[in-house]
Parts: C-alpha cells; sequence; structure tokens
C-alpha cells in the first residue's frame, strides 16, 4: 500500500476501510482483522489502527466483542450511509483538483456530462 503525503496515514486507512465496506469486501457481522493482523497487512503502526478502530466504533461502524474481537456492524442505517458520503468527497476532490487546473465547477461538471 502506498500512502499520499497530503494526508494523514489513519484518515487514509478509515477511507480504506470504509470502501472495502461498500465494495462488499467486508460484510454486516463479518469479524474483521486484529489489530496487529491489520497492520501488519497494511505496512503499518498498529497504534494507527488502533485510532483507526477508535473512530471507526464511534462511527458505528465496527462493534467490539469484549473477548472476539471486532464486528461489522448490522445498522443497516449506518451502513446505507457510506456510499452517498463516499460520493460526496470524490465529487469535492475532483472539483477541486479541476479548479487547481484553471476550470471551474461548471466546465468541470461539463467534462462530466461530455465523458471527456
Amino acid at each position: 500500500m502506498e500512502w499520499r503525503n497530503d494526508r494523514a496515514i489513519y484518515l487514509q486507512v478509515i477511507d480504506l476501510f470504509k470502501r472495502d465496506i461498500i465494495l462488499g469486501i467486508y460484510k454486516p457481522k463479518d469479524k474483521i482483522l486484529s489489530v496487529r493482523e491489520y497492520a501488519f497487512k497494511l505496512g503499518i503502526n498498529p497504534n494507527t489502527v488502533v485510532k483507526v478502530y477508535d473512530i471507526l466504533v464511534k462511527e458505528g461502524l465496527i462493534e467490539p466483542q469484549s473477548t472476539n474481537g471486532y464486528f461489522i456492524t448490522e445498522n443497516n442505517e449506518i451502513l446505507s450511509k457510506l456510499r452517498p458520503t463516499f460520493a460526496q468527497q470524490y465529487c469535492v476532490e475532483f472539483l477541486e483538483q479541476m479548479k487547481s487546473i484553471g476550470y471551474s465547477k461548471e466546465e468541470a461538471l461539463e467534462v462530466l456530462k461530455e465523458g471527456k
């Protein structure tokens, strides 16, 4: 995994994790990797994964089960908000990038409509 320098690694890991839920890699009730396993898989510090899991617990996406580890929530209300939230984030990033190369919002949207 290559990490971007313009954004904190823990935020990138949160996005990666959420994208994996959207893509169905993780499904409701799935047990997720332990902190150490996920840190090893991504090649990052376990403390970063602890921070990520703490945030995901607060957001309700994962649920700790005392000695059994962490599991993906079954809460469909929370899960159903992930995809639109990501779409919004990607659109904002796209428009910011287009603005940085001199496109107005309207011009950027026109590029999308034309598919060029």
